[in-house]
């Protein structure tokens, strides 16, 4: 059983941080955290981006680190940079999600329809990430949770842990979590689904075709 949250995919390797002439990259990193991402691996996505093709575009490969970091609201922005330096910088893209070359132009085609793809996913049996855990020991959440359903927009799910419900908003390398005010409308599921578990305070997102 996972017990911490987390997201399967792992993250790339560590690498030291560059300097790059016009971006203040503690910056990047902060506006990372702010939005709900790791700023260590935001600095190694960066560093191993740069490390391939110091030439790159340093905004754009700043957009896509802090995606890879889990900073889920870069994702659109970052599908249109991903979209630019895969014809550029294809292996300065790969690097900084942690892929291989081989597997990037796959990557992109999967995540137009499918956002929690990645290529070890198969291999995972269809497990993406568990989210929450007991807020005692750091997680989101004071109850377990008991209830899960979709949401009408892609990743979104709705989850009740005691009497509160909150709104799950999920991909390949981000989560984020936040408590609502009523039950949400639930809408007709896909792929992806919600796994609960009696003795655990995490959710699975979990795709079943993939199993």
């Amino acid at each position: 059983m996972i017990r911490r949250p987390g997201h399967l995919a792992a993250p790339p390797p560590s690498a030291p941080m560059p300097h790059v002439e016009g971006l203040d990259i503690d910056l990047a990193a902060r506006n990372t955290a702010a939005a709900g991402g790791d700023p260590a691996r935001f600095a190694a996505s960066f560093a191993a981006g740069f490390a391939a093709a110091s030439d790159v575009d340093a905004v754009d490969l700043a957009g896509v680190a802090a995606w890879r970091a889990g900073a889920l609201a870069f994702r659109d922005d970052a599908l249109q940079r991903l979209a630019r330096l895969s014809q550029t910088h294809p292996d300065a893209a790969a690097a900084a999600l942690g892929l291989d070359s081989a597997d990037l132009d796959a990557f992109l085609e999967a995540q137009r329809d499918d956002r929690f793809w990645w290529p070890g996913r198969a291999a995972s049996r269809g497990y993406v990430c568990a989210v929450g855990g007991f807020a005692g020991l750091g997680g989101a959440w004071i109850a377990p949770p008991v209830e899960a359903a979709p949401l009408g927009d892609p990743g979104a799910f709705g989850v009740r842990t005691g009497e509160q419900w909150w709104r799950l908003d999920a991909d390949a390398w981000g989560s984020r979590l936040r408590a609502l005010d009523a039950a949400p409308e639930a809408a007709a599921g896909g792929a992806a689904s919600i796994v609960l578990f009696p003795d655990s305070y995490l959710a699975w997102v979990h795709v079943r075709d993939a199993a």
